[in-house]
């Protein structure tokens, strides 16, 4: 009976993919498929992209399923649809609907805190108030985790999901659980780790039997990966091997992806049958937390990115990065529309959103409901505010972003600012509505760099970015001016790591910690691996062992704790999993 069976569902999903590829494509249908594809290769020339394909459906109609370019340029290997590439963080929501499977099964409550499934489970605080974060904040990037714990994230070789324990019993919560959005790959491995325990068998194995298999994707599997060449700015680019099966670490293709995008636009359903419970992808798809002292306008459900358009439909969201490859899957649920593009070029980001923009014109195009992507909340038309002596003293200062140190300085009516890490200076305007207008000068001519707001939450005051859409996002916020306690003040000086070994990829070679002109305590250095990137890190000490990185929604260390020890005279600093010993 059970053979039988398989063979039926089997048999009813060939004729599914049967009947919805060799559909009948109207004349319009026709027409942008036909100026897509002639966009899309027009566009990889502009951005030096090298491969990538494409899968587009709208109305459970499949319209685009393609290869274009190369997956290994120096043998002329054409991409097609089944290419395969690294879809870094997409591999989240492979996570997040192997849980929600779980959940639909009523094997687990999402709502009950994360420890109730792996005891054994631990993280430091130094907050007052329970950490116990529940299963509904890791989903939803409101456990107030680090974005992760940089030693051992990307590794030669695997390890297993239990070593994170090792790790996280050391490590500090960045905020209180429920207070702010950290996008972190720490909560989204600790839900692998959960899967694991309550379904009994690997993470992995418990994804192909529950997810890969179910909904015939062939082409999805987790590492290593060895197919598809990666260029960054068209010049080949190896990539790692392995991180954390959970946050990254999955390989698929975009009509696989397709398949899984499938199961949220089709209320849960797989070929008619119920997969998922509605009522969960409903859930999956809502903004989480909105009452969160620092939700702002962060567009998080349970994984998902979901922002609401104001026509009443919603663009859904989810990016990877598999340093060089990029994956992105964007969708209307409302209709059922969706585009997924994998690409093995680190230049393709721009394409990926221009491929969105193009496919949601014809649906605008072509369907009376849809008539704009501006958001429901609208920005109003702000004037020039005055402050006053008590509200200049609740922005000035130094604040730590994800663009390094922001300074602010009072100067008359206005403020100068200086963004430390681009070493670029200016002027910031007052503005109603708790808004500063920023403005550097380049070549003699002033630019608007960016609209940032302030607020103080809890005596905490924070600065984010406002967009042009009007939504707000925290970045960052103040560094306290304390004086700098003895000990750090001794340890300034150049730092090496010292515990790299043989299955670490070497992320940094040195970094700085000092103090810099305006008395701020700081880490200066570059990430050297997986890509160049150059950071600065302003700290707060709290104690003569003690500092954390102020802020949130950093791309990499905010909130963090660096902790300082001295051993044999020799200064010792430890962040993210990473001990640097001083060198001079």
């Amino acid at each position: 009976m059970k053979l039988y069976f398989n063979l039926f569902f089997t048999f009813l999903f060939i004729t599914f993919q049967i009947n919805a590829q060799n559909s009948p494509i109207n004349t319009e249908t026709e027409k942008f498929k036909r100026n897509f594809e002639e966009f899309v290769v027009k566009k990889m020339k502009q951005h030096e992209v090298i491969g990538l394909n494409i899968a587009i459906e709208i109305e459970n109609q499949l319209i685009i399923d393609k290869g274009f370019g190369f997956s290994d340029k120096s043998i002329n290997k054409k991409t097609t649809k089944t290419s395969e590439y690294p879809i870094g963080s997409v591999s989240k929501i492979i996570t997040s609907t192997a849980i929600l499977k779980l959940y639909s099964d009523e094997l687990i409550d999402i709502d009950k805190p994360y420890i109730t499934y792996v005891p054994d489970f631990s993280i430091r605080t130094r907050f007052d108030i329970n950490n116990q974060f529940t299963i509904r904040h890791l989903l939803s990037h409101y456990a107030g985790l680090p974005r992760l714990i940089g030693k051992g994230f990307m590794k030669k070789e695997s390890v297993p999901i239990e070593n994170i324990l090792l790790v996280t019993k050391n490590e500090y919560l960045i905020a209180p659980p429920g207070k702010a959005y950290q996008y972190s790959d720490l909560g989204v491995d600790l839900l692998s780790l959960l899967i694991e325990r309550v379904s009994g068998i690997s993470f992995e194995e418990y994804v192909k039997q529950n997810i890969f298999k179910p909904l015939h994707m062939n082409h999805s599997y987790f590492g290593p990966y060895d197919e598809a060449k990666g260029y960054a700015n068209g010049f080949e680019l190896a990539t790692y091997n392995y991180s954390h099966f959970g946050s990254d670490g999955a390989i698929s293709t975009a009509s696989d992806l397709l398949k899984l995008t499938q199961l949220y636009t089709s209320n849960g359903k797989v070929l008619g049958q119920q997969f998922l419970k509605e009522s969960i992808v409903k859930e999956a798809l809502l903004k989480q937390f909105i009452e969160a002292p620092l939700a702002y306008d962060h567009n998080i459900g349970l994984m998902w990115e979901v922002k609401q358009l104001n026509n009443g439909t919603r663009r859904v969201k989810k990016a990877g990065i598999h340093e060089p490859f990029y994956t992105y899957i964007f969708f209307v649920p409302e209709y059922d529309a969706s585009i997924i593009i994998c690409s093995n070029s680190n230049s393709s980001s721009a394409i990926h959103w221009e491929c969105w923009g193009m496919l949601y014109d014809f649906l605008n195009e072509n369907y009376d409901s849809l008539d704009s992507q501006s958001p429901t909340k609208k920005i109003p038309g702000l004037k020039k505010k005055p402050l006053t002596d008590i509200e200049f003293k609740k922005i000035e200062g130094s604040f730590s972003t994800n663009m390094g140190i922001l300074d602010i300085e009072r100067n008359g009516k206005k403020f100068d600012v200086y963004l430390g890490l681009e070493n670029l200076k200016g002027i910031g305007i007052p503005y109603e509505d708790g808004l500063i207008k920023l403005y550097v000068k380049k070549f003699g001519v002033k630019i608007h760099v960016m609209d940032v707001f302030y607020d103080v939450v809890n005596g905490e005051t924070i600065i984010g970015e406002q967009y042009s859409s009007g939504e707000r996002v925290v970045i960052g916020s103040k560094i306290t001016n304390k004086p700098i306690p003895a000990d750090w003040k001794e340890a300034v000086g150049i730092y090496e790591v010292g515990n790299y070994d043989k299955n670490d990829y070497k992320t940094f070679k040195t970094i700085k910690l000092s103090i810099n002109s305006r008395g701020i305590l700081e880490i200066t250095g570059r990430i050297e691996y997986p890509s160049n990137m150059d950071f600065q890190l302003g700290l707060s000490p709290l104690s003569n062992e003690m500092a954390i990185i102020p802020g949130y929604n950093f791309n990499f260390f905010g909130g963090e704790t660096v902790c300082l020890q001295k051993i044999d005279s020799i200064y010792t600093l430890k962040l993210s999993g990473y001990i640097f010993n001083k060198v001079k």
